[in-house]
C-alpha cells in the first residue's frame, strides 16, 4: 500500500508541472502573437510651415483710416517743411486716392506759399517736381517758378502699405494752374464709362474732377507729369518729360 501511495503523489506532481509548463508556453505564444500584431508606427507628417507675413505686404485699403487734417498737415510738413500752408478757403482742400495707380494711397492737397518762403519754393534743386498743368509739353517751357499767393495742387505719392502717411513717402508733384472748384476723386472706370466713344487718355489710377477756368475736366497722372483731360478737346497724352525739373534745367543751359 505504501508504494502505491508514493506513485500517486509523484504522478500528481508531474501533472501539475506539465500543466504549468503548458500554460507558460501558451502565454509566451500569445504575447509573441500580440506583439507581432501591433499597429506599426505611422510616419510623422511635418506640419505645414507657418504663413510668413512680409513687413511690406500691402494692407487692404479698408484697413486704413480716412484722411484727416492732422495727418495731411504732417505729410505736407514732411515734404515741404514750413514753405507752404493748406489753403483754408478751399473745401475740400485735400483728397485721397491712388492717383498714379501703384496700389499705394496718395494724397492731393491744395496749398499756398507760406509768407516769406518763395525763395525756398523756387530753389534750383527742390525735392519735389514742379509742373504746370496748362503746359502741353513740359520739356520745352522755361524753368518754372512759384508766384506769391499762387494756389497750387500737391500730389504726394504713397509708399508701401501706409501710403502717403509713411515717413518714406516723399515723391511729390507740385502743380501750377491745377486748382479749380468742386474737386472730387473718381475711379478710372467711372471716367471711362462717362466718356464712351470719346478719345481717352491712358488712366493709370484715380483722377480728380473739377471745373477749371469754366471747363469741366479731369486731372490725371500721365507718367512723367499730371495732365488735364477735357473730354471735348482731348487729342492725346502729352509726351513723356523728365523728372525733378531736369528738362527745365537742360533748357536753361
Amino acid at each position: 500500500m505504501g508504494k502505491v501511495g508514493v506513485r500517486h503523489r509523484g504522478s500528481v506532481s508531474v501533472s501539475l508541472s506539465h500543466v504549468l509548463s503548458t500554460r507558460l508556453a501558451l502565454i509566451t505564444v500569445i504575447c509573441a502573437f500580440l506583439l507581432s500584431c501591433e499597429t506599426p508606427d505611422k510616419p510623422q507628417v511635418e506640419a505645414p510651415p507657418a504663413t510668413v507675413v512680409q513687413a511690406d505686404q500691402p494692407k487692404p485699403a479698408q484697413s486704413l483710416p480716412p484722411a484727416d487734417l492732422r495727418a495731411v498737415q504732417e505729410a505736407v510738413g514732411r515734404v515741404f517743411k514750413d514753405t507752404v500752408v493748406l489753403d483754408p478757403s478751399r473745401n475740400p482742400n485735400f483728397i485721397a486716392g491712388d492717383f498714379n495707380g501703384d496700389g499705394s494711397p496718395d494724397i492731393a492737397v491744395v496749398l499756398k506759399p507760406a509768407p516769406e518762403s518763395l525763395s525756398a519754393l523756387n530753389e534750383e534743386f527742390p525735392t519735389w517736381i514742379l509742373r504746370d498743368l496748362s503746359a502741353s509739353d513740359q520739356s520745352h517751357v522755361p524753368r518754372l517758378r512759384v508766384a506769391a499767393n499762387e494756389v497750387l495742387l500737391a500730389v504726394i505719392h504713397g509708399y508701401g502699405a501706409d501710403g502717403w502717411r509713411d515717413p518714406q513717402a516723399t515723391q511729390t508733384y507740385l502743380i501750377k494752374n491745377a486748382v479749380g472748384s468742386g474737386l472730387k476723386k473718381h475711379q478710372a472706370k467711372e471716367v471711362t464709362a462717362a466718356n464712351q466713344r470719346k478719345t481717352m487718355p491712358r488712366l493709370n489710377g484715380d483722377v480728380i474732377s473739377e471745373v477749371l477756368g469754366g471747363t469741366s475736366g479731369y486731372v490725371y497722372y500721365a507718367g512723367a507729369t499730371y495732365a488735364w483731360y477735357d473730354p471735348k478737346t482731348f487729342k492725346g497724352d502729352p509726351e513723356p518729360g523728365m523728372f525733378h525739373g531736369m528738362a527745365d534745367r537742360k533748357v536753361k543751359k
